[in-house]
């Protein structure tokens, strides 16, 4: 095998294929973006480019990655380093273009590289005398047939010289992103101010509450605005801002809807259970969002609806014509896969594109002839796409770090996250005295816990868990993830011996697998589209939540040898579902608040718990229910005698609160083992003003 390249090993900025590495500052770039790269990955992308063309042993890549009297399992940190890394570069070991696999010998990289700073001082740019003479061609007047010939020829020429330069100006330059925001954090929304002559934003702060900031668009100053409280949802062209806040009562969690000038004022009141709104193009009257029972309504204008949805929905813009809105639908309520749905004041309504992986941000072009949205087809590495009212769809942006459209002005300037997220697992098991971070790969989500905690069902839903998800569970026996299964991960058998699961892509169906061998058969909806499942008590039934076509949303009990799913008479609709030991009392979340629905007098209680809680788990005797309680870290599992009403804590989780910290997305528990296990969700952001695309 030849040397490196000498020019090559000397060079501190490194490109192969869109992709760039600063190997002095460690700064990773794709397309022109600084985009995130772990420590990790990082060290393993370094190695493997001094080193080009050649086999990278993974006996260096431990000695590279681990210092001297580490004890890890290296086998499974290299898999999990690499595995992120080609997450980061669209990768895969089938169809490899950057990472070459060599089974139990290494990695070798295969794209080929070159020294970024000296392919622009290679680059030959046109002379003056050259530009001179096209333009003496152009500007002359020609007198003969040849000259005219000539003249042509001359101009087509041109014509390519300048296509050319064009099309190279672009692949090396690309769009220019200038950083308008510097702290770490979770930007949650952005819109342009009237004029396009400044931003707004709003990032989660460490106490979970929502901060808002105006911003120069040179990114030359910026300032907090102490009377907007909330998460901005829209701007008006007259400067009102329009504001979602969290509020907590008795009685549950309400998303109150505020408006105030941008120079602060007078904070209207306008609407409860609102999640998403946006100006109308008069400034006077907004479309909304907002939650009514099990479903969510849109209504355009406000109080007039044009559409109702058993699932999720965010992201609602009104098009520069304010004859219709566009929104992001999310068909499972607890998941961020979705597609981009349409209506106009008729209430005439379509889809214009499927269901994408994960789908976040949203915006009309500047004509109302486009959508354009950033979602994913595997993993959350969101890219930015737009798709016309025909259905015709195309893709804006190519990189491997995931993107977060906001708003886009008149002009075309363009308000875009860059996000690093990432969701890790902790657990503390049965007969352990602490907690353990128990990550897989980059999107460990915890779905169930058996009853002695000795075992976790959790789902990756990140790059790595692939279009469809990966279930996996974790055995504190061996301490060691094993995938069993495609899909989502819903709910462990009673005996632990199988696993249910459903395909996110198709939610007509649920897989039954058993767990150590891999066997599995489908247990089919008969026309019910799950939310979710769980196992009754006995392990021969299931207790389902979903709808059959064109009805509400309810929970059905199911057998697991088949048959159409039945309704729970007299039940109110649920998520987050917990079923006592002997079945006879199911607490979930209804609505806004916690309700404990009683089987046999077929009677709802709510519980007056005055903070945000979502139900984990019941006590052996099926007296007490166990909650996840509080709007930020610390967290507190608290135990709620159901009979006195009376409250303890049980557990305290205090998260590692890293930077970009945006609290706790699941967790599960095992009282009567002294176990839980939960996710934490961190998204680091960065906005972008953009221009060119």
């Amino acid at each position: 095998m030849p040397d490196p390249d000498p020019r090559i090993s000397r060079a501190t900025r490194i490109r192969f294929g869109a992709f760039e590495l600063n190997t002095g500052t460690g700064q990773f770039y794709a397309h022109g973006i600084p985009v995130k790269l772990q420590g990790k990955p990082l060290q393993v992308l370094e190695a493997l480019l001094e080193k080009p063309g050649e086999l990278v042993t993974r006996k260096e890549l431990c000695e590279r990655l681990w210092p001297a009297g580490t004890f890890v399992d290296f086998d499974s940190g290299i898999n999990t380093a690499t595995n992120r890394l080609r997450a980061a570069l669209g990768d895969s070991a089938e169809a490899a273009r950057y990472i070459e696999t060599l089974p139990r010998l290494g990695y070798r990289f295969i794209c080929p590289i070159s020294d970024a700073e000296q392919d622009k001082a290679d680059k030959p740019l046109p002379d003056k005398r050259t530009s001179r003479l096209i333009r003496n061609w152009l500007t002359r007047r020609p007198a003969t047939g040849i000259s005219v010939a000539v003249s042509m020829i001359s101009v087509a020429l041109l014509f390519l010289y300048l296509r050319q330069s064009q099309a190279e100006g672009h692949t090396k330059y690309g769009p220019s992103f200038h950083q308008l925001s510097f702290r770490s954090g979770t930007i949650g929304a952005a819109r342009f101010l009237p004029g396009s002559k400044g931003a707004i934003f709003s990032v989660m702060e460490e106490d979970a509450r929502w901060q808002t900031a105006a911003v120069n668009l040179d990114g030359s100053a910026s300032r907090n605005l102490a009377f907007a409280a909330g998460l901005l949802a829209s701007v008006s062209q007259q400067g009102k801002l329009a504001l979602l806040a969290k509020s907590f009562s008795s009685e549950g969690k309400a998303i109150r809807l505020t408006s105030v000038s941008q120079i602060g004022g007078l904070i209207q009141s306008l609407a409860d259970g609102t999640r998403s709104a946006d100006w109308l193009p008069s400034g006077k009257e907004l479309a909304v969002v907002r939650d009514h029972g099990a479903e969510t309504l849109v209504e355009f204008p406000l109080g007039h609806v044009v559409y109702s949805s058993r699932g999720r929905l965010d992201c609602l813009r009104v098009s520069p014509g304010g004859d219709r809105i566009a929104f992001l639908e999310h068909p499972v309520r607890d998941d961020d896969g979705g597609y981009v749905r349409i209506v106009d004041l008729q209430a005439r309504t379509r889809a214009l594109t499927k269901v994408w992986s994960s789908a976040a941000g949203l915006a009309w072009s500047p004509s109302g002839d486009e959508v354009w949205f950033t979602a994913s087809t595997r993993g959350a590495a969101r890219e930015l796409y737009a798709v016309s009212s025909t259905r015709r769809l195309r893709q804006i942006s190519h990189a491997p770090s995931s993107l977060r459209l906001f708003d886009i002005s008149s002009t075309g300037q363009v308000l875009i996250a860059v996000e690093d997220s990432l969701a890790t697992m902790a657990a503390q098991l049965a007969g352990e005295t602490g907690e353990t971070d128990v990550s897989d790969l980059d999107g460990s989500h915890v779905d169930g816990m058996s009853k002695d905690g000795e075992l976790v069902l959790f789902t990756e839903g990140g790059s790595a868990g692939g279009e469809h998800y990966s279930a996996y569970t974790l055995d504190r026996k061996t301490g060691r993830p094993v995938r069993f299964a495609a899909g989502r991960g819903l709910a462990l058998s009673p005996d632990k011996r199988s696993a249910l699961t459903i395909d996110p892509q198709d939610r007509t169906r649920l897989t039954l697998t058993v767990i150590k061998t891999g066997e599995s058969r489908q247990i089919l909806g008969n026309g019910y589209a799950y939310q979710w499942a769980k196992f009754l008590p006995d392990g021969r039934r299931l207790l389902v939540g979903g709808a059959f076509p064109q009805e509400p949303l309810t929970m059905c009990e199911q057998s697991l040898a088949g048959g159409k799913p039945v309704p729970l008479s007299g039940s109110p609709y649920m998520d987050y579902v917990e079923i006592s030991p002997d079945g006879s009392k199911i607490a979930g979340f209804a609505g806004s608040q916690v309700t404990v629905f009683d089987v046999n007098s077929r009677v709802s209680r709510p519980l007056a718990l005055g903070d945000a809680a979502l139900p984990l788990a019941w006590s052996g005797d099926g007296k007490d229910l166990f909650l996840l309680m509080g709007r930020g870290a610390p967290y507190r599992i608290a135990r709620v005698d159901l009979a006195t009403g009376r409250t303890t804590d049980w557990k305290t989780i205090a998260p590692k609160e890293t930077p970009g910290f945006a609290g706790l997305t699941a967790a599960v528990a095992a009282p009567e083992a002294g176990a839980y296990a939960y996710t934490a969700q961190q998204n680091l952001s960065r906005l972008y003003l953009v221009e060119g695309w």
